[in-house]
């Protein structure tokens, strides 16, 4: 059906005299509702541009290392041997092959580290776009030099300006193997591989490299390219050259690893930023419900002259669709607040749990901001549409009724109660569903059914608590708190609606206290058993360079030489893959690793596996490791290292917190003797004796090993290591109590909606009671009794749902996602103190109401109707 120009204008003349001007006649209902959509809008948004700039960010990084590279060859657990060049070069599908070498360096006397690159400047031409620029006394420089000039470098602009270094330079720079005096030969211009890590890099000649880290003869990877067109059966050819012990793989799949970690938690940030608009929905069908049931008559009247069924929908669709761009536009001034807050804290946290990312500039994604527009609009209408089907129905001999105070039938409820109570049956079978890789979409479904449910046992709730308590409180000789449940138990939609949102908040609220308490308490309990030697000593910067350089030998000799009663527990460290999943592969001398430190097992026969273990005959793997690659006891670990196949069955499984991929370990002893290496990527140092002594054992062994090895060497305290696990561990989890107390103060402006609408509503229900004696006293405390009951009734079935969904989260969500779980602990201390809080201020939402009841002479109201 063609709708003319003339329709469209009747149509939108209809919807301000009828939709805009009910709104401009309640503005504190409707700015209460549009603040509550735009707090959970500039929520959503601000944390789906912080986790996409992280992303960007990193993505761009090792898309500009990998250049335009076709194949790449690395040596798990090792370095590729460079004479490999020479070889693969005459091979004539190859058109260029390039070894390169990365390592995070630090400035002598500084903190921050920054990322430094060999490679062959001629091999190199035509993979990896880099080249140097002019800016201001500095001069161009020609990038031979890195060549001709040993120990010289090229660097980023932003580390430039960062240390303010300039051309001619002189600069110390640590690494785990020594200390060196560099030359900055010139400043990269900033494009290609000078924006990898936002500019924080430097470029020198391989040779520099090699000869600065003592890794002679060695290579990270070798980067292929490929003719156009490669025959068929080149890869096959091109492995037949390779070492048993190199492997071929994609150039991007370090990228993918990585990405499929930060795009886990974003999808974890982003569940948690919609609970905010999800509240908001509350919101929005409350203000649209309510307008609804106002205007019956006016409906009535309109359908009694003629305005169809389709019309009446549109208007109100039209209302909530309003709401929705309003609000979204409301939240962009606030997205400039909250993303230079989250932005640092969503890297932060990337950078600690997954994978290092540099992120110095935020990325405006056009899709991130239509699809948080899209995701705004289509809430908002969609809270919009139950109502506006309401209206719809609305029969023209209304007209000459009385308006009803609820749009909700006793069958309607009880059909609300039928739906609600089968979406909570079935949410525990969809959490069981198949996920993906890293992504919980069947336990976030699930979780979203608990929310759904339980609102929609929202009315009957309200009803069964005002009908007992409206008994019990006719005994207390107290009017007013029987009014107030005989209020509830007549409660209509707003009514309903907002307890709705209240019991969505609160169950967030406790589902995240008791998930943070569990995870912080598991991690404590893993921190003091499995932690806890008394000196950790690794290659500096060891974990930032993926544990791929060994402890100095003059430090390990240092270490063994040690006096007195010390017990040491050396480890080899790399990273491995199996079936293309990393992970962290760990030889350790178990016997003198279990004299201090204890793994949590997650069950088995504990004394058979550990025995089994010190004596070699398999390895242990740790949560993640079994949850995200379906390995457990029973299977076998197969990998290969140096080119030598390890194939032992997994003993047991136990509770690891250190890496995303998870840690296998083995006995140093055994794997010495298969794969002949003696070399150590740490020890533990424990002390035995009076802890007096402690301090001064302590300081002996550090003082030493910096005479001995400089700063070439990380040594934590064991004291300090635990406190900034734990440290680490709370500063992640600040960015999820910014969003609690969003979606908290979300909840607070449904509650404070919902009593000030009631009071319009019952305008002259109020004022006749004023008018037959009331006091305003008594009046005060009705409204107060009926908030107090209404969030008594919210606060318990929130309580309820939040402790189902926190199970869903430690042991469905959190597995799917991270591959890992914890021990389950309720921190009641918290509850104890933050539910009243969350009353008090639930209450205070309640002045607003008072006011309004109060501000007008009963006789005007009652001469002139309600409003």
């Amino acid at each position: 059906m063609k709708v003319s120009g003339r329709q469209i204008r009747e149509t939108v003349r209809l919807f301000v005299w009828f939709s805009l001007r009910h709104l401009r006649s309640h503005p504190i209902r409707a700015i209460a509702v549009l603040l509550g959509i735009a707090l959970g809008a500039a929520v959503f948004t601000s944390v789906r541009l912080s986790v996409h700039a992280t992303l960007d960010a990193f993505s761009s990084s090792m898309d500009r290392i990998t250049g335009s590279s076709d194949i790449c060859l690395v040596q798990p657990g090792g370095r590729v041997p460079d004479t490999l060049v020479a070889k693969l070069m005459r091979h004539p599908a190859v058109h260029r092959a390039s070894p390169i070498l990365t390592t995070y360096v630090q400035p002598a006397g500084r903190e921050a580290p920054f990322l430094l690159i060999g490679l062959d400047p001629v091999l190199d031409r035509g993979l990896r776009d880099w080249q140097t620029t002019s800016t201001g006394k500095d001069q161009t420089a020609d990038w031979t030099g890195l060549i001709t000039r040993p120990y010289s470098l090229l660097i980023g602009k932003k580390l430039s300006e960062t240390f303010g270094w300039r051309t001619n330079a002189q600069i110390r720079l640590t690494h785990p193997t020594r200390t060196a005096t560099f030359n900055v030969l010139g400043i990269l211009d900033s494009k290609g591989l000078a924006l990898v890590e936002g500019g924080r890099i430097a470029l020198c000649d391989i040779a520099t490299f090699q000869e600065f880290t003592g890794l002679f003869g060695q290579a990270d990877r070798i980067d292929l390219k490929l003719v156009p067109n490669p025959p068929a059966g080149t890869r096959t050819q091109l492995q037949s050259l390779l070492p048993a012990n190199v492997v071929m793989q994609a150039p991007t799949q370090t990228r993918e690893t990585g990405q499929g970690m930060i795009r886990a938690y974003q999808f974890s940030l982003t569940f948690l930023s919609f609970i905010s608009l999800f509240v908001g929905m509350f919101l929005v069908y409350s203000l649209v419900a309510l307008g609804a049931a106002a205007r019956r008559r006016e409906l009535a009247a309109m359908r009694a002259t003629g305005a169809a069924k389709g019309l009446v929908f549109s208007l109100f669709m039209g209302e909530g669709a309003l709401v929705g761009l309003i609000g979204w536009l409301l939240s962009l001034p606030i997205n400039s607040l909250l993303v230079p807050y989250l932005l640092p804290g969503v890297s932060r946290t990337v950078s600690e749990l997954f994978v290092h990312v540099h992120v110095d500039r935020l990325t405006l994604s056009a899709w991130e901001i239509l699809l948080s527009f899209g995701v705004t609009l289509a809430a908002a209408t969609l809270a919009a549409l139950q109502p506006a089907r309401e209206a719809m129905r609305v029969a023209p001999r209304e007209a000459l009724e009385v308006a009803p105070t609820s749009l909700l039938q006793p069958q309607s409820v009880r059909r609300m109660a039928v739906i609600g109570t089968g979406l909570l049956a079935i949410a525990y079978p969809v959490s069981r569903l198949p996920s993906l890789p890293a992504v919980s979409l069947p336990g976030y479904l699930a979780a979203l059914l608990l929310f759904v449910g339980f609102s929609l046992l929202a009315p009957g709730l309200l009803r069964q608590f005002g009908r007992l308590l409206a008994r019990r409180l006719l005994h207390r000789r107290d009017p007013s708190a029987f009014l107030a449940a005989s209020y509830l138990r007549q409660s209509g939609v707003q009514t309903a609606v907002s307890v709705g949102a209240l019991i969505t908040a609160v169950a967030l609220f406790t589902s995240l206290v008791v998930m943070i308490h569990s995870f912080r308490s598991t991690v404590a309990l893993w921190v003091e058993q499995s932690l806890a030697g008394d000196l950790y000593i690794r290659p500096r910067l060891d974990a930032l360079n993926h544990h791929r350089n060994l402890l100095p030998q003059k430090a390990a000799d240092a270490v063994r030489g040690l006096p007195g009663p010390v017990a040491r527990s050396p480890m080899r460290r790399m990273e491995l893959r199996v079936a293309g999943h990393l992970h962290l592969f760990e030889a350790i001398d178990h016997a003198a690793y279990t004299i201090r430190n204890h793994y949590i097992w997650m069950g088995g026969d504990i004394p058979r596996i550990e025995a089994d273990l010190i004596d070699g005959k398999g390895v242990a793997v740790s949560e993640v490791f079994s949850n995200q690659t379906g390995l457990g006891p029973g299977d076998r670990y197969v990998v290969t290292i140096a080119g030598k196949r390890l194939d032992v069955p997994i003993l047991g499984v136990f509770r690891d917190y250190r890496t995303q991929g998870g840690i296998v370990v083995y006995s140093l002893s055994h794997y010495q003797q298969r794969f002949d290496d003696r070399s150590w990527s740490g020890v533990q140092v424990n002390f035995s004796g009076p802890d007096a002594d402690l301090r001064k054992n302590l300081d002996h062994v550090k003082s030493m090993l910096l005479a001995c090895c400089g700063d070439t060497l990380d040594m934590t305290e064991g004291v300090n290591l635990r406190r900034e696990i734990l440290q680490i561990f709370d500063e992640t989890f600040a960015i999820t109590t910014v969003l609690l107390l969003i979606a908290l103060v979300v909840a607070a402006l449904g509650i404070a909606t919902t009593l000030v609408v009631l009071v319009l509503q019952r305008q002259v229900q109020i004022n006749t009671i004023r008018a037959m004696g009331a006091g305003i006293g008594q009046l005060r405390r009705m409204i107060v009794w009926e908030a107090s009951l209404i969030v008594i009734t919210g606060q318990a079935a929130g309580l309820a749902c939040g402790f189902i969904l926190s199970v869903l989260l430690i042991f469905v969500v959190n597995r799917q996602s991270f591959g890992w779980t914890f021990l389950y602990r309720i921190d009641w201390s918290s509850l104890f103190w933050a539910l009243p809080l969350i009353f008090v201020t639930a209450l205070l939402a309640a002045l607003p109401a008072v006011n309004l009841a109060l501000s007008s002479s009963p006789a005007m109201l009652l001469r002139g109707g309600s409003r």
